[in-house]
C-alpha cells in the first residue's frame, strides 16, 4: 500500500506520464511550447530590428552609424538563434501552439504574447507622446494595471524612471530624446 503524499509513490516514469490536451507527454509539450515561444519572440525581435534598420537607412550617414553598429550584433544573434531553431523545427507545432494560445490554453505563450503587446504599446506611446510622457504612462499602466501597486509607489517609481532617463540622455550624453508626434504638432510641424 502506498501513500499518496509519498514522492516515490507518485513519481512515474516518462513512459507512464499522463498525456496532456495535445495527446503528448508533458515533456514533449513543454519542449514544443518552449520552441514555439522562441520562434514567436525571435520573429518579434527580428521584425523590430528590420523596421529599425530600414528607418536608420533614412538618416544621414553620421546619424545612422550608431543604430547600424548596434544592430550588427543583434542580427548576428538572431541568425545564430534562427539556425538553432531551424535544426529543431520538427519538434514544434507552431500553428497548433498559437491556436492553443488564442484559445487561452497555453499560458507560457500567452505571457510572451502579452509581453510583446506591452512592448508594442510602449513603442506606440513613445511615437505618439515622446519618450518622457510615453515612459511615464507605460510605467503607470504596468505598475497599476498589472502589478496592482499603490498610487504612491507607482508615481514615485515612474517619476524616478523618467528622471533617470532624462539625466542619462539629456544631461549625461547631451542627446535629445524624441518628443513625440503630439509635441511636434504643437510646435508647428506637420508630419502627416
Amino acid at each position: 500500500m502506498t501513500d499518496a503524499t509519498d514522492p516515490e509513490a507518485t513519481r512515474g516514469s516518462a513512459d507512464s506520464a499522463p498525456a496532456t490536451q495535445t495527446g503528448h507527454a508533458p515533456d514533449d509539450d513543454r519542449r514544443a511550447n518552449m520552441l514555439s515561444l522562441e520562434i514567436v519572440f525571435l520573429a518579434f525581435v527580428g521584425i523590430v530590428i528590420l523596421i529599425a534598420f530600414f528607418e536608420a537607412l533614412t538618416y544621414q550617414l553620421v546619424s545612422s552609424r550608431t543604430p547600424l553598429v548596434i544592430m550588427v550584433p543583434l542580427v548576428a544573434l538572431i541568425a545564430v538563434q534562427a539556425r538553432r531553431i531551424w535544426v529543431r523545427r520538427e519538434d514544434s507545432d507552431l500553428r497548433g501552439r498559437i491556436g492553443m494560445a488564442l484559445a487561452g490554453r497555453a499560458t507560457e505563450l500567452n505571457k510572451v504574447l502579452a509581453f510583446c503587446g506591452w512592448m508594442i504599446g510602449l513603442l506606440v506611446s513613445i511615437v505618439a507622446v515622446g519618450h518622457y510622457v510615453g515612459m511615464f504612462g507605460f510605467c503607470v499602466a504596468l505598475m497599476r494595471g498589472v502589478a496592482r501597486e499603490s498610487w504612491m509607489l507607482t508615481l514615485l517609481v515612474s517619476a524616478a524612471t523618467v528622471l533617470a532617463i532624462f539625466l542619462i540622455f539629456e544631461v549625461g550624453f547631451n542627446v535629445e530624446l524624441y518628443r513625440g508626434l503630439f509635441f511636434r504638432y504643437l510646435m508647428g510641424y506637420r508630419d502627416f
